[in-house]
This record gives structure tokens, C-alpha cells and sequence, in this order.
């Protein structure tokens, strides 16, 4: 687990972080088994606030193996009777689960949280292991609400090892530096997007940028470019925050069979909890936290690049059968050679300029290709049909031309 780091998740494979006999067997929840646990139990105000919270070893037996599209269904309003009677045990439990995910999203807006969209791609893969589809993957309201409750158990979490006093494993995110800053406020202006930036980003400044560009021509782009300027997230023995959450407490406990930091703290806390001083944790753990903390950086990263590239090529196998076919795409970036693309379905590709009427082009801080030449000038955001002219599976490359003129 410590090499590994972490599961990769990739098309409709899982190369699992423990053994696959412990996270699909004893580790996963089935319907009405008892499975031990290490649970969070917490008590919050009717403002959302933590008041209280304590971790225990327990024993959960679910009541039934839920499905986000289904959980989305009854919290729409669904009268589908075989629903009905699948959720049956806990249907009590929904709406009371609903009034609080509000109360915390609410919470979240107040302290200024960015809410960032990225799209997220979703790879349909037939029986003979080929892509034959990809679209944009949807978020329901469950999906949110479960975001939101493990939200409030990581923050526990931290709270516990800095209440402890214990070596432990934060999850943090810095200020954006001084440069990406910059950068940032020069796309802004080049975009004709209003803003207010001090010499340092508060949270809430960005989530006021992302506000101004919703519902525009610019709207997924702009959430690219902030995503961009802010630095990046990663694990550390100092809680020096979330920036990104607007938290100061913040640490990741929820997902012990696919993380190792989740592990880590589960291992300290539990040495605390069975009777260990927060000293003897020290002598135990003072150097592991280090290791694991920087391991579990690296291995993060390294299973984010693979899961892209392997994503890329699965893109780029869907995109192999439609050789020839013109689509719809939007500008998401401009460089000295061309243009990237992105299309409704999530897949991205290069127009280079070779593809593209004569001229001599300049490009203006991958917000703009002009063509000296003609005029002509392509703007993140603006719209542009193309046509598919090379897909290549092994990189997971798309090329495309500027579409026949009818």
C-alpha cells in the first residue's frame, strides 16, 4: 500500500491499493452484514457548526447498497414503487440527510468556497474492451451530499490530531503564489472578466471570478484558468489549511482502502484511541508521517498522469472511428501553433495552424491566435466547427481542421 500510494482508476478498471481480497471482500459494505468500522461521530448545531465529535471503532451493518442515480431519483421526488420499496429502511433518513447537506453547502458558499466545474469525462467500453462512447459525466445532488459529509468527518479528523497533539498527515492546499497570481490577473484582463484581487487571493475572491464569468461563452474556460493560478493540493505533517475549501482545519480520513494518507491517520489514531500517549505516538510515528506524507504526494500525482493518459487514449480510440465527421467545439486554449479544442462530449484535440487558413499568427498568452495576415482572430471561448483528421490511439493525440465552409 505504501508503494502503490493509492488506487488508479482508469475506463472501467480499478488497479486497487490493497489487495483485492481485502478492499472487495472484508473492507466493502454489504446489505445487512455487520462489518467493523472506524467511524466519526459528530454532532452539529442547527447552523451546521461541529459542536462535538468523537472517533470510535464500531460495527456498521448498512441497510441497503445504494446507487447515486437512484438516491437522486427519490430525493427528486421519484414515485417509482420498486424504489420505494428498495430504500424502504432509510427513506426516513433522506429528506433529514437533504435538510443537512443544504445547511453545509450553504456553510460552504458563506466562507467563500470556489465552486469549480470541471468536466469530467465518462468512457463507455463494450465487451471487447474497445471505447465506443464519451461524455460528459454528471453530478447529481447525492453525489454532492456525500462531498459534504466527508467534508465535515476530514475536518474532525484534523481537528483530532491537532487537538491530540499527535504527528499526523494533513491535507493541504496554499495560498496561489505571488506569479500564478499574476498570470491570472493578466487572462482577466485580456478576457474583459471584472475582478478584485488584492496583493493575496482570499477564497472568496476567486469563487466573486467564477460567479461573473457563470452562464457566459467563457464560463468552463475561466474555471481552467483559476484552477490553474491556484497551487497545488498535497499532503503535509503541518495544518496550514485548505485554501481551496476555505478551511483551516483539513485532512483526508475517509477513504483508508484507495488512500495511504487516510491509512496513516487511521493507524495513529487508533494507537491514540487504544490507550497510546500522544509522546509514545510521537516516538512510534514521528518519522512515518514524513514518509508517508511525501510518498503520498508522489503517488498521487504519478496515478493522476496515468488516469489522464490512459483516459487520452481511450479518447482517442473513440475518436479513430469518426475520422472525417465534422463537430461543434469551443476554444479552450491558444498556443504559437494552434489551437486546442474541445468538444460536447469532453474530447480535446489540436487545430495547428498547419490546418488552418495561410498566415503568419501570434499568439497573445493562450488567450488568443490572430492571423496577421487575414485578420482573423480565435478567442478562448468562441465556437468553432471542426473536422476529425488523425486520432492516435498509443499517445492519445487528436488532430483536427477548421471544418469545410458550406
Amino acid at each position: 500500500a505504501f508503494k502503490r500510494g493509492t488506487s488508479v482508476y482508469y475506463a472501467n478498471r480499478v488497479i486497487p491499493m490493497l489487495p483485492k481480497e481485502l478492499s472487495n471482500g472484508i473492507c466493502s459494505l454489504n446489505p445487512q452484514e455487520d462489518r467493523l468500522a472506524f467511524s466519526c461521530l459528530c454532532e452539529l448545531d442547527k447552523q451546521g457548526n461541529i459542536t462535538e465529535y468523537k472517533f470510535a471503532k464500531t460495527v456498521i451493518r448498512s441497510r441497503v447498497k445504494g446507487v447515486y442515480s437512484e438516491i437522486n431519483s427519490l430525493l427528486a421526488g421519484s414515485d417509482d414503487p420498486e424504489l420505494k420499496e428498495k430504500y424502504a429502511e432509510v427513506s426516513d433518513q433522506l429528506p433529514l440527510i437533504k435538510e443537512l447537506a443544504d445547511i453545509l453547502y450553504k456553510n460552504k458558499k458563506n466562507r467563500g468556497c470556489p465552486e469549480l466545474e470541471t468536466s469530467e469525462s465518462k468512457l463507455i467500453i463494450n465487451d471487447e474492451d474497445i471505447c465506443v462512447g464519451v461524455e460528459q459525466r454528471t453530478r447529481g445532488r447525492s453525489e454532492e451530499i456525500i462531498e459534504d459529509f466527508m467534508l465535515v468527518a476530514n475536518e474532525c479528523a484534523a481537528r483530532f490530531g491537532m487537538d491530540n497533539n499527535l504527528p499526523f498527515v494533513y491535507r493541504i492546499h496554499e495560498e496561489p503564489s505571488d506569479e500564478k497570481l499574476e498570470s491570472l490577473r493578466e487572462a482577466l484582463v485580456k478576457l474583459n472578466v471584472q475582478y478584485k484581487l488584492g496583493e493575496k487571493a482570499a477564497p472568496a475572491d476567486m469563487s466573486e471570478i467564477l460567479k461573473a464569468a457563470k452562464g457566459t461563452d467563457i464560463d468552463l474556460i475561466m474555471n481552467n484558468i483559476v484552477l490553474r493560478s491556484m497551487s497545488k493540493a498535497r499532503y503535509s505533517t503541518e495544518p496550514v489549511g485548505h485554501f481551496g475549501l476555505a478551511l483551516e482545519d483539513y485532512a483526508h480520513f475517509t477513504s483508508p482502502i484507495r488512500r495511504y494518507p487516510d491509512l496513516t491517520i487511521h493507524r495513529i489514531m487508533s494507537a491514540f484511541l487504544s490507550g497510546k500517549t500522544s509522546e509514545e505516538c510521537a516516538t512510534m510515528f514521528n518519522k512515518f508521517v514524513y514518509a508517508s506524507a511525501d510518498q503520498s504526494t508522489k503517488t498521487e500525482l504519478t496515478a493522476m498522469q496515468v488516469e489522464r493518459s490512459c483516459e487520452d487514449c481511450y479518447k482517442a480510440e473513440y475518436m479513430n472511428a469518426h475520422i472525417g465527421e465534422e463537430f461543434d467545439g469551443t476554444v479552450v486554449s491558444a498556443v504559437e501553433f494552434g489551437l486546442f479544442i474541445a468538444l460536447p462530449n469532453t474530447c480535446e484535440g489540436l487545430l495547428h495552424t498547419d490546418n488552418m487558413p495561410d498566415g503568419e499568427y501570434v499568439c497573445d498568452d493562450m488567450v488568443s491566435l490572430k492571423n496577421l495576415t487575414n485578420g482573423v482572430e480565435y478567442r478562448v471561448g468562441d465556437p468553432v466547427r471542426v473536422k476529425v483528421i488523425n486520432a492516435n490511439v498509443n499517445s492519445g493525440k487528436i488532430d483536427f481542421a477548421l471544418a469545410d465552409e458550406d
